[in-house]
């Protein structure tokens, strides 16, 4: 199934899809063959790329064996060979596989314009790193990162939560502060707040140890029970805070299972350490 901007071409609608589109978009002609190893290395990555600018780019993938007439009228030989075209014209060439930076240098010079940056093996190493505790190594990166990038709300959102790791609650407000509305408005930076938000109430309750001694005076607190777990979320120890609240689930079902859906709906879904735990919650609720 083609997608709105990648679309395979041959000699019959050569002219409308690739030279008459190119008044409109730059099209990017794939040649290729169904044997071409390297073929099969390289158009997975002009997809991932082109598909995130529809506008401004078509991604033609022509099968040379199906299609000899033009890949002799273009000279093509050795494959993979791409051709960029603008205003009827070819602009831009290459043969070989290069590595995606190169791709995205060769598809900005032939269109004339930045591309939007797709970071998400970068945004990876980074939750790893976060997932590892390694604030400071976090927040450096991401100080020069976002410093280039203002307007990712990602990688503000992770340094956010570097900040928060590192117990500089302070400046993570200040940053806040600093941001534009538009960005303080997406779900992600929300989630942050509502951390820090949390974080601040909770530094004003008592300590962990005096709680745990109340609650061996009280057994089954809910509300000793759940400062304790904000204690633990708040100091980032995460599987603290779950595994007393499962150890919990039995006495008191639906306010522990609350409690931990609004944990999980402050870390976001995607966090690796809800997507264990939402396994854990399911596994004892169905058991």
């Amino acid at each position: 199934m083609e997608n709105n901007n990648i679309i395979d071409v041959n000699e019959v609608d050569f002219e409308t899809k690739v030279l008459e589109e190119s008044t409109k978009r730059l099209v990017v002609v794939d040649f290729w063959a169904p044997w071409c190893g390297p073929c099969k290395q390289l158009t997975p990555v002009l997809e991932k790329i082109i598909s995130s600018s529809p506008d401004k780019i078509v991604l033609a993938k022509i099968n040379i064996d199906e299609n000899q007439q033009i890949a002799a009228q273009l000279r093509i030989q050795p494959i993979p060979a791409v051709f960029a075209f603008k205003d009827k014209q070819p602009v831009n060439a290459f043969q070989g596989v290069i590595p995606e930076t190169e791709v995205i240098k060769f598809l900005e010079k032939s269109i004339g314009e930045k591309l939007a940056n797709n970071f998400e093996n970068f945004y990876d190493q980074i939750r790893e790193l976060l997932n590892e505790k390694k604030f400071l190594e976090t927040k450096n990166i991401l100080e020069n990162f976002i410093a280039e990038n203002t307007q990712e709300v990602d990688g503000i959102s992770m340094y956010l939560e570097s900040l928060i790791g590192l117990n500089e609650i302070s400046l993570a407000e200040d940053f806040l502060n600093s941001l534009s509305i538009e960005i303080t408005k997406t779900e992600k930076v929300k989630k942050i707040k509502d951390r820090i938000l949390l974080i601040k109430n909770t530094d004003k309750g008592p300590s962990l140890e005096k709680l745990k001694k109340d609650l061996e005076n009280t057994p089954n607190d809910l509300n000793i029970i759940f400062k304790i777990t904000d204690t633990h979320f708040t100091n980032n120890d995460f599987d603290l805070c779950f595994d007393v609240l499962l150890n919990y689930y039995p006495k008191n079902k639906e306010k522990i299972k609350t409690k931990i859906l609004n944990y999980f709906d402050v870390l976001g879904f995607e966090h690796e350490t809800v997507i264990l735990y939402r396994k854990k919650l399911s596994s004892i609720m169905f058991a």
